[in-house]
């Protein structure tokens, strides 16, 4: 079954998100910055350990400059916000 859903597709990596946007994102999913972290991927890995205990700001200054750092994908629908693809991890 095929639905025709409207959507705003954004390559964060070529179009990357401000700290403001990034703030933003994790207040709609009533999480912090950090979650929005991918700790997996090599950037994180090369460039971001020492941001375990960094603060917010640090966080989403680093993520603004390294976005491939970020988890994706990232959805924004009514008001809630999805993080990857696993379904718990589903935030409103």
């Amino acid at each position: 079954m095929q639905q025709n859903v409207k959507f705003e597709y954004r390559n964060i990596v070529k179009n990357p998100l401000s700290v403001e946007e990034l703030n933003d994102l994790a207040k709609l999913g009533g999480v912090l910055v950090q979650s929005l972290l991918n700790k997996r991927s090599k950037t994180y890995k090369e460039l971001g350990k020492e941001l375990e205990d960094s603060n917010e700001l640090a966080v989403a200054n680093f993520l603004a400059v390294n976005p491939k750092a970020i988890i994706r994908p990232l959805v924004v629908r009514n008001n809630e916000l999805v993080i990857g693809f696993k379904a718990e991890e589903k935030y409103s």
